[in-house]
């Protein structure tokens, strides 16, 4: 008969210990050894580490980041909280800047830039209904506040903010003459919203080599792309979406960030007030310039090249826990409406926001402190043709744009 092996509290105790110490380390080379091999064969996947070397070699900078603030009725009161995130953007990315603002503003926003960083501070214009495409435009946007089912927090000097980023990006690379620059973006001021490494962004060979990929994709010339980050694809329904329906209302494209060639750009900038002053005329809300931007991405989706963190075929996503069980869909890698930010730096500071993440966000007082946590995975850039076709079936074809010229030029 087997005999039953008792033991000492002590024993036990030390056999507890022993299995903890077992399933700790476990857990350890599970979290951070081969999760993190799988990260980095993507990286070399979708990054090569000889891209970098070799445009360094060849090339230096040239890239601009065009960006704004305007202090707006509705959100004086948090007027404090914009100037605390000015940092986090200006005072830490080295890369020339272009701002927007208003002459009270331009002391804050020059002291939050970095010593020494290259800013050109802008204040012609005190506010968005200054600006050509915008002008005199005030009761039109006005009566669009009845449309809005937010108009309790909106106003129509947001709506003209929004819809004045495209012409701020034109007159950037007009009034510096853009040819100096590979690549102009439009970046959201309080966009970085979280403790980062990023300094010298975006990255120029990374840009390069994205670019590089999306002309492989589209089939479209290089300085004819235009880069817009996505949420979600749009709904099957949208598949039948014509010009005369109006601006397309879905979480589709996003509008934080976005930029190409200074060819592409003012080319975007004529396309998107064109729509917008059509979509005026015809009576349609159009205060969200990302419903725009929607519009012009199912008209021209060949010109559009994109990175979408939730994309269900992508071979990144492959092998990650459910979303919740998971940090996110691509692994622990921030707020993912910001994740452009990370794939857009080079491979050494994309590393280092890994490991941030990875040690971050482990307080229990957090309601994801408990979820498995993967090193953020690189994803491959997108055509927005293929998405559009993939969404809505292969013999899918872009409606026909009528709409070639704004009503106003500048």
């Amino acid at each position: 008969m087997a005999r039953i092996l008792r033991l000492s509290p002590v024993q036990r105790n030390i056999c507890i210990c022993i299995g903890l110490v077992i399933v700790t380390n476990v857990l350890i080379v599970f979290e951070y050894t081969s999760p993190r091999k799988v990260a980095l064969s993507l990286d070399e996947t979708y990054d090569p580490l000889h891209s970098d070397e070799d445009f360094r070699s060849k090339n230096v900078s040239r890239i601009l980041l065009v960006s704004a603030l305007f202090i707006l009725p509705k959100s004086e009161a948090l007027k404090e909280e914009y100037l605390a995130l000015l940092p986090r953007f200006l005072g830490l990315i080295t890369t020339d800047t272009y701002f927007y603002t208003t002459p009270d503003l331009e002391p804050s926003v020059r002291a939050a830039r970095g010593p020494g960083l290259p800013l050109t501070i802008d204040t012609s214009f005190s506010s968005p209904f200054d600006v050509p495409p915008l002008g005199g435009r005030e009761t039109v946007y006005s009566r669009m506040l009845a449309h809005d089912k937010d108009r309790d927090l909106h106003g129509p000097e947001l709506y003209a903010v929004r819809n004045a980023k495209p012409f701020f990006v034109d007159h950037a690379i007009r009034s510096l003459n853009g040819m100096e620059y590979d690549y102009v973006f439009w970046n959201d001021a309080g966009s970085f919203r979280e403790d980062h490494v990023y300094s010298a962004w975006p990255d120029p060979a990374r840009v390069e080599k994205i670019w590089k990929d999306g002309t492989t994709l589209s089939r479209t010339k290089t300085d004819e792309l235009v880069f817009f980050p996505m949420n979600n694809n749009p709904p099957k329904k949208a598949k039948d979406w014509m010009e005369d329906l109006g601006p397309l209302e879905t979480d589709f494209s996003q509008g934080s960030f976005f930029g190409g060639s200074p060819a592409s750009m003012l080319w975007f900038s004529q396309a998107f007030y064109s729509y917008h002053d059509h979509f005026v005329k015809l009576g349609f809300f159009s205060g969200n310039d990302r419903t725009i931007y929607n519009a012009l991405l199912l008209l021209y989706p060949s010109r559009f090249i994109t990175v979408w963190v939730q994309d269900p075929a992508a071979p990144a996503h492959g092998g990650l826990p459910p979303g919740f069980l998971g940090h996110g869909y691509l692994g622990a890698c921030g707020p993912e409406q910001y994740y452009y930010q990370w794939w857009l730096s080079d491979r050494e500071t994309r590393e280092k926001m890994r490991d941030w993440w990875m040690i971050h966000d482990r307080d229990p007082s957090k309601s994801a402190w408990w979820k498995t946590k993967i090193p953020c995975r690189l994803t491959t850039v997108l055509g927005i043709e293929g998405v559009l076709k993939r969404t809505f079936g292969g013999g899918w074809e872009a409606p026909v744009g009528t709409v070639t010229k704004p009503t106003r030029t500048w």
